[in-house]
């Protein structure tokens, strides 16, 4: 009897664990789910928006993002961008496709890519800054391509299917930097403690996030060659954000940490590499300062890399009927010569620099 028992318990388990089985699609029903990234520059005569579609399938989903047609519309979108000045509709901007041929290699695929950019249109403003001094005298200028009290609204509709996204955005105004200013002609770096060199711009309007880059730009030549090679060394990096109690951004950059980087990172590990640089010459010191509105602030903030073991983070998106971000940024830069005294710094250090 026992015999038999120990049978029927064979034969029963497959049918125990042939009952326990329940198949799971893990893929939901396919839903079309628009994905926008656009930021809108007034000092660009040119807008871009990129648009494409989420993709879901059985399968490996890095391959499927290899696939074009897996993220791109199988139609041409229509896609508009709207000027309204205290709700009034003053301008329309209308958007075509191109193809960029330089994207980067990454997860999706490359190196051509679908984007939309804005017909050309003729608004543009010119504003001068005029030497005190001398008022005959233009030190700077730039062209603004969109109106800065405006607020603009994105409109795309799918011809096919009549499905419509939306969002808004005002501008970043432009701004100023106001230090380094522009009557100076060099800047120095002094080598001795404490010594710091000032970066100050004016807040602009609707802007949140401030980004500070120092850039040193230099070329080097090496032995049986006559082409120079361009060469960058960034000097620091800092990110600010705007108060209301005050309408400027600062930030003091200390010039020892010049000569510092300049010794770690100019010269190669490799002295082999070394050997072959005849000469070294410096360019120009970049104050870089882009600034950005708060949709896009908060879209930063929310995306950056997590320092806590929760690694969850909330989806934040401004595109109505769709995810992204739609949003303003403007950014502004100011160059400046070493000055000869820093340059000769440079070469007390055998860093193979010269006048």
């Amino acid at each position: 009897m026992k015999f038999l028992k120990y049978i029927f318990i064979l034969i029963l388990m497959p049918l125990l664990f042939n009952s326990c089985e329940t198949d799971f699609d893990v893929n939901a029903e396919w839903e079309d789910i628009t994905v926008v990234y656009g930021l809108i520059d007034q000092k660009s005569n040119t807008q871009y928006i990129k648009i494409n579609k989420a993709f879901l399938g059985e399968g490996n989903a890095l391959y499927f993002a290899t696939i074009e047609d897996s993220s791109n519309y199988s139609c041409k979108l229509n896609v508009t961008l709207e000027a309204w000045d205290n709700g009034n509709l003053a301008q329309i901007l209308e958007f075509d496709t191109t193809t960029i041929y330089n994207k980067e290699p990454g997860i999706f695929y490359y190196p051509k890519q679908i984007i939309y950019k804005t017909k050309p249109y003729d608004y543009y403003s010119t504003y001068y800054i005029i030497n005190p001094v001398d008022p005959l005298d233009t030190l700077e200028f730039d062209t603004l391509w969109l109106n800065g009290d405006y607020t603009y609204k994105l409109k795309i509709k799918n011809p096919i299917t009549a499905k419509e996204i939306t969002s808004e955005t005002p501008l970043v105004n432009d701004f100023s930097i106001n230090k380094p200013n522009y009557h100076s002609e060099f800047i120095k770096f002094l080598n001795k403690p404490g010594a710091n060199t000032q970066v100050v711009c004016n807040t602009a309007k609707n802007g949140i996030r401030y980004e500070i880059l120092i850039q040193f730009n230099y070329k080097e030549l090496e032995y049986n060659s006559t082409d120079t090679i361009y060469k960058k060394l960034d000097l620091a990096f800092d990110i600010q954000k705007s108060e209301s109690t005050t309408n400027k951004i600062e930030y003091f950059y200390m010039n020892e940490d010049f000569f510092i980087l300049a010794k770690n990172y100019i010269p190669y590990k490799d002295q082999n590499e070394e050997d072959k640089i005849k000469d070294r010459f410096t360019g120009k010191v970049d104050f870089i300062i882009s600034v950005a509105a708060e949709e896009f602030d908060i879209y930063l903030d929310v995306n950056e890399p997590s320092n806590s073991i929760v690694q969850e983070k909330p989806e934040y998106t401004n595109i109505n009927n769709g995810i992204g971000i739609f949003s303003s940024r403007c950014s502004k830069m100011r160059s400046k010569p070493l000055h000869t005294e820093t340059v000769g710094e440079l070469i007390n250090m055998n860093i193979k620099f010269r006048y």
